[in-house]
Parts: structure tokens; sequence; C-alpha cells
């Protein structure tokens, strides 16, 4: 086996000169990258120092060809990233179009310099200018909307191809986040320069048989040198400088922090800890409003370390107590069984994915003795952030980046002003409940707007299962059938997400008639703009079972049949309608107000979309910010009374 391996930049990836190509084999995915997922990788890019490493690109050669290469590993990330490069261009054009302050007949220096921009940016996306070959040749469908986004680069009008998915990651790149952190040519400029320092290990072998060996390998055996390990050889080294501590007392101080975000294996969480490092940071030891990233975390804690040690004050032993809190919030099935109702609140903000809340998060819960922050006040508190978060992932406003600098913000806000109790609640309450991006007509526009299980199938998840437990209607549930919406088996879900119009190519002939019975040739673009949006998508512990079957078949169901499977509407196992008539709440809003389910023979668009509008309203009520009224008004008590009462909700 023949290995090559390079640090790479992009410029050298990606190139002004030169015939490298990358090709997309047909084995590969489709790209799949969601917005978060993008979002992750421009953050690091822009709060990281040049230069940063994000990760590998495996290859082998296509061919006979040495400049042509298949891409095996990293192709997500290499095709976000001649996004990000297409993004510059488009909004370096939009400040060439802007006004001058000095305009004339001869063309600014700033001009000058966006006109060299784009040229270079050209010449890095495209193989050949006379025949567009682009640099980076990707699958069907992708493919075509890569080819029409990027015929902005020869003058010609943006496609409008949202619905299918690159040109949809597109608009948000440049539409959400260029445009909310751009605001002139030379911050552009800046985040260019670092995206072409960006620096990535790229490993070539001869053959696939070799790649796939080398792709094992590298999701396989074999651990780098963590954050972790540095920070444990500067604790061992100021424990012995400054406290006189031996190794070994630190050791079993580490092993104490480490034990915490353990299984009963012992093997530790290092993600968590990770993460708990960060946020300790941000939480308690950071005054600016920048959060911490990986890259410069040690620098900072060396810092940190230094300075508390030299005052004589065992930083290690305060991170421990620290992280018993912070175990909570990551691992919350841990915590005591006292507090119950903030277990299951602090469960919710998990499944919603809502790390950029835990620095604000961290600190209440650390400091909850002397901010007067009892069971009820975290409560409501938790019930706010969950509603936050609930309408964010659905509108993806406020960004994640600018989420954790506001919450760096509220722990100022608390400190300066010394808040305590109610005053605590009034202002994250008030605060969060006042974003204008997230409020009810922008979450219902999100929703009636544009999918939501292929924006965050985590939260599309989880809307699903609060609606079935928390909507008016009898319940499947009971003592005798526990609720199991949220049990695993082998770390798959025991209830899956149906979507009741399929996802997918190769649309069976009865659903190109149900969606588009006009032009049937057509079905596949309707497909494409309504089937992840909410009111396509139920539960079922069956999914496999119910593929592509159409809604309702012929010969339908007749009353006594123990099994039927040629429908998803009737579909029947021993005896029970594990189908589309089960009797979930969810499954009540299929139909029109009293329409019996077995009357209704088709699937269209505009049921999707009736029922998006329904299930939007819901939301919005169900995931309402609780009241904050004035001081001295009990808006706490008032707020956890509906939440408790069944009838109040």
């Amino acid at each position: 086996m023949q290995i090559m391996a390079e640090t790479k930049s992009l410029e050298e990836l990606m190139p002004m000169r030169g015939n490298n190509a990358y090709i997309i084999p047909e084995y590969q995915r489709y790209y799949s990258w969601g917005e978060e997922q993008i979002e992750q990788l421009f953050n690091d890019i822009q709060q990281e120092d040049p230069g940063y490493y994000v990760g590998n690109l495996l290859v082998t050669n296509h061919r006979d060809s040495e400049s042509t290469v298949d891409v095996i590993d990293g192709q997500q990330r290499l095709i976000t990233l001649s996004l990000f490069l297409l993004a510059v261009w488009e909004h370096a054009t939009k400040f060439m179009d802007e006004p001058q302050k000095d305009s004339g007949k001869y063309i600014s220096e700033e001009q000058e310099e966006l006109i060299g921009l784009r040229r270079d940016i050209k010449r890095q996306l495209l193989l050949e200018e006379k025949s567009r070959m682009p640099r980076l040749q990707l699958l069907e469908p992708d493919s075509n909307g890569y080819q029409a986004l990027l015929g902005v680069v020869f003058g010609e009008r943006p496609v409008k191809i949202w619905h299918r998915t690159l040109p949809k990651r597109y608009k948000y790149i440049s539409q959400k986040l260029f445009a909310d952190e751009f605001r002139t040519p030379e911050e552009l400029q800046s985040f260019y320069n670092k995206l072409n320092s960006i620096i990535t290990l790229r490993v070539k072998v001869t053959g696939l048989e070799d790649a796939l060996t080398v792709f094992s390998s590298f999701n396989s055996k074999g651990k780098p040198l963590t954050l972790l390990d540095l920070l444990k050889v500067e604790f061992i080294r100021a424990g012995n400088e400054y406290l006189h501590q031996d190794s070994d007392e630190v050791l079993r101080s580490w092993d104490r922090l480490m034990s915490e975000f353990s299984d009963q294996q012992g093997n530790t969480n290092d993600a968590a800890v990770t993460q708990f490092l960060l946020n300790n940071y941000d939480a308690f030891e950071n005054d600016s409003r920048s959060s911490v990233t990986k890259g410069k975390a040690l620098r900072y804690y060396q810092r940190l370390i230094d300075g508390k040690y030299k005052k004589g004050e065992d930083y290690l032993r305060t991170m421990v107590r620290r992280a018993q809190t912070f175990a909570q919030i990551v691992m919350p099935e841990r915590a005591a069984s006292e507090h119950r109702e903030i277990t299951e609140r602090l469960s919710k903000l998990g499944k919603l994915e809502s790390t950029q809340l835990y620095p604000l998060l961290f600190f209440l819960l650390e400091n909850r003795s002397w901010l007067d922050l009892d069971a009820k006040r975290l409560s409501t508190l938790l019930d706010a952030m969950v509603a936050f978060y609930v309408r964010r992932n659905i509108t993806l406003v406020p960004k994640s980046s600018n989420i954790r600098a506001m919450m760096l913000d509220y722990i100022r806000e608390i400190q300066s002003k010394k808040l305590k109790g109610d005053d605590v609640v009034r202002c994250i309450v008030g605060k969060l409940g006042a974003l204008p991006q997230i409020n009810d007509d922008a979450v219902r526009s999100a929703l009636l707007e544009s999918g939501m299980y292929d924006k965050n199938k985590n939260t599309t998840r989880f809307l699903l299962i609060e609606l079935e437990r928390r909507l008016p209607g009898s319940d499947l549930f009971n003592k005798a059938t526990p609720d199991n919406l949220d049990e695993y088996d082998n770390k798959t879900p025991r209830w899956t997400i149906e979507h009741i119009l399929p996802e997918g190519a190769n649309l069976p002939e009865w659903w190109k008639e149900a969606i588009s019975p006009d032009d049937p040739s057509n079905a596949g673009e309707i497909q494409e703009q309504v089937v992840h949006m909410l009111g396509n998508l139920t539960l079922t512990p069956y999914n496999s079972n119910l593929k592509q079957l159409p809604f309702a078949a012929d010969p339908p169901y007749q009353e006594g049949e123990a099994k039927y499977v040629r429908s998803k509407r009737d579909y029947r196992r021993d005896g029970q309608f594990v189908g589309l008539r089960e009797n979930l709440k969810l499954n009540s809003s299929l139909t029109e107000p009293r329409q019996p389910i077995d009357e209704k023979r088709d699937w269209t668009a505009a049921d999707i979309k009736r029922r998006t509008a329904e299930l939007a309203d819901a939301i919005v009520e169900l995931f309402d910010f609780p009241e904050v009224e004035a001081p001295g008004d009990s808006a706490v008590e008032s707020h956890l009374s509906k939440v408790t009462d069944p009838k109040a909700s």
C-alpha cells in the first residue's frame, strides 16, 4: 500500500492556477450537510486563528490521472468550503455595486481589490473557464444545482431552485450566515484570507481498496493527544510548583473530575468533558463577549491555572465541584430524583441540542443558592429556554454564535445588577420572549415556507413527541400501555418519523398521480417542496414496513381482517391498526374536522400545507414564553400552575 499524506491549505487544494480536480464517485452520498453543521464550520473558521485544521481529505487517483482524484472521505466539508468561496464572490459583487464615496470615472482602490478577489475565486472554483468545468465535480442532482449556482460568476441571474438540497444550503450560507456577518469589504476579505488558510490533511492512496482500509483506520483505533491530556499536565505542574502537591494527589482530583462524566464501566465521555471545560471558562472566567474555542482553550487555561495556583487556590478542586453541576446538564438522567421537574426540562433542552445556552444554564445552576433560584423559579427559566430553542430551531435565528454571546451578556447583566430570585427570572424570560426573530408569526412562516425534517431531524422528532403528549384528545398510552415514545432498542428509536408522502427519488406512480394529477411528471418538484414539512410527518413504530405504500388502496380494509398491508392508512397486523389509523393524537389532524379517516382516499400537497398550519398553531401555543409580570406579582406561581395542571393546557 502506498500512502502519501500532506498538509494542504484550501488555497493549495483549490489553487488559482493548476488543473487539480475532485470527483465525487458514484458510490458516495449526495450532499447532506444541514444548517447546523455548516454553521459550525463557518464559526470555527471565523473564531479560530488562521491555519485552523478542519479535518482529513482522503482521495485516490481517478483512473490514471495525477491531477484528478476521487474523494473517498471529506466530500461534505470540501463541497461546503467551495460554497463559502462562492458566497464570498457573491458578496464581493454586492459591495462593488454599492455607490462609492469618491465616484468618478476611475475605479477606486477598494473596487480594484474586490475585482481581484472575484477573479481569484473564479479561478479557484473553475477548472476551465471556457467550458465552465467546475474544479469540484458532483453527483446528480447536486451537479445541476451546483452548476446553476456557479452561473453567477459568468454574470447570469441566479436560478431559483431553492427546493433542492444543495442550493437550499447555499441560500442559507449567503442570505443568513454571510449577510449577518460581513458589513464591510474588509471583513469579507479577512474571512476569505482565513478561509484560504484553513488546513486539511490530504491522504492519497493508490486504489479504492487501500482507501477503504485507511478510512477504517481513521475511524477506529488510535486517539490523538487531546485538550484533556494537555490540561492534566498543566494541573500536575501547577500543583507541584505552587501548592507542593505530589502528582498522585493531583491525579486523584483529576480522576474525580473525569468520573463525573464516566459511565458505570469507567469509560469517560471526552466530548462532555471538553464541553465542560469550554463552558466553565465562559460561565465563570470569561470577561469578554467572545467564547473560548477549542483551539484557544489550552492557552487560556494555562494562564488561568497559573494565576489561580499562584494565589494559593486549588482550582482543580473548584472544577470538580462545578463538574458535578455540569454533569446534570449533559447527563440529566443522573440528576437527583428529588429534582424530577428540573431533570425533565434539562432532558428536553438536551434533545433540542441547546449547547449555546450552556454558559448561562451552568451559571444559574451552579449559583442557584445565592441567586435565590428555587425549583419553581428554575422550572420557569427552563420552560422559557425550551420555548426559545424550539422557536430558534424552527426559524434558525439567532445564529448559534450569537446565542452564546447573548448568554454571556445575560450573565454579565445578572452579575452587574446583582439580580436575585424573580428579578433573574424577569430578566432572562423577558429578553428571550422579546426577540422578534422568533415571535409567533416568524415561527408560523418558517414552518409554512420550508421543510422541518431536513432542517433539524432531532427537533422534528422532539416536536412530534411533544405534540402527541400535549395535544387534546384521547391518549394511546395508559397504565397498561406505558408511554414509550422516547425509548430505544439497540440505539434505534422504537418510534420513528414517518413521511406520509414518501421521501427520496423513484416516487411510485400512485403517489405521482396523487400529488400532481394533472401532470405526474411534475410530481418530483412538488415532492421536494412539501415532503419534509411538518404536516407530512407522523410517528410510527413500523416505519420500515410502510415504505412507499399508497395512502389508501383497493380493496380497502374489511372489518375483521387481522392483517392488512396494502396502504399506509389501513396498515394492520395482529388485529391492530399500526399505520395512519393508529390512535395517535397526531393522526387526528390527517383529515378535515369531523371527517372519518376511513373516508379519506388521498394525501395531497394541499393536505400537507393545511396540516402544517394546524400544527404550527399548536406549537406557538405549547411553546409560548411564561408571562413575566411586574415586581410583586406572582408570575412564577401562575406559570407553574399552568404547566403542571393538565386542564390548563
